[in-house]
């Protein structure tokens, strides 16, 4: 091979390399994501009016205000918010339940989980910064559960 092919070969390759380096220097990395969690204990007397109310389309709707708990959230970011409601059930047989729900900054109903046991789950991707509120309500449940929430955000 000539003197000016090796140099050719070399410039390209050089070229490639330097080009590839670039490439990676300007692709932008990802957003690291950060993880807020939390856990608190409610005690609430159980409302079985809330299940009629429930049939309603009007999720924890109450006559007996001490069988609900609304809990404020400030969302730091916009991600994933996970919640977890969990009562004991004593019977083992599915004989109680509770409800939970996703409420916006307004109180407008966001989400909800209401099966027919004292387990509840919600995740809801995409909500974006600002106050949103869990309510849990018992409707026929032992009257302690624990609530757990993790938010990812970016």
């Amino acid at each position: 091979m000539s003197r000016r092919r090796q140099l050719a070969a070399l410039t390209v390759v050089t070229l490639v390399v330097a080009g590839a380096s670039a490439t990676g220097a300007v692709a932008k990395a990802k957003p690291k994501m950060k993880t807020m969690k939390g856990s608190y204990q409610v005690t609430l007397v159980p409302d079985p009016t809330i299940e009629a109310e429930g049939q309603l389309g009007k999720d924890c709707a109450n006559v007996d205000p001490k069988s609900i708990d609304v809990h404020a959230l400030n969302l730091p970011g916009t991600g994933t918010l996970n919640v977890v409601l969990d009562s004991p059930d004593p019977t083992g047989k599915g004989k109680t339940d509770w409800d939970l729900v996703l409420l916006d900054k307004s109180g407008a109903e966001y989400d909800s989980s209401h099966g027919e046991t004292s387990h509840e789950e919600l995740s809801d991707p995409g909500l974006k910064k600002g106050k949103v509120s869990i309510e849990v309500c018992n409707l026929i449940g032992e009257p302690n559960a624990t609530v757990t929430y993790s938010y990812t955000y970016k």
